[in-house]
């Protein structure tokens, strides 16, 4: 029961740090802008190895938090704030595909 939570508290977590790094992305400063064009600037097999990197990161992460977090929920926010701001770094943030879906349908 306790994986249950900590995978739905990951995924509203991800949604939500989502939303607000892309708001936070399309305002004045636009906060990312930088680390995305230096990300995007790279060849494709260091992007490419820079993602495997990050993912490996992410797995050891997960797999060193329940011995300091006794708490699913929080376990779920960190996770879920890791994975969006590494999607937002590498151009991959879901709810800006999801608005460029909808713009397309209409």
């Amino acid at each position: 029961m306790s994986f249950i939570i900590f995978v739905i508290w990951a995924y509203l977590s991800t949604l939500l740090f989502s939303f607000l790094f892309y708001k936070l992305n399309h305002i004045k400063p636009q906060l990312f802008q930088r680390v995305q064009i230096k990300i995007n600037n790279l060849s494709e097999k260091k992007k490419r190895r820079l993602g495997i990197i990050a993912n490996i990161l992410f797995l050891i992460i997960i797999f060193i938090l329940p011995i300091f977090n006794d708490s699913d929920i929080i376990a779920g926010l960190i996770i879920g704030f890791l994975f969006s701001f590494k999607d937002i770094c590498f151009n991959n943030n879901v709810i800006e595909y999801a608005l460029k879906d909808y713009n397309e349908i209409k």
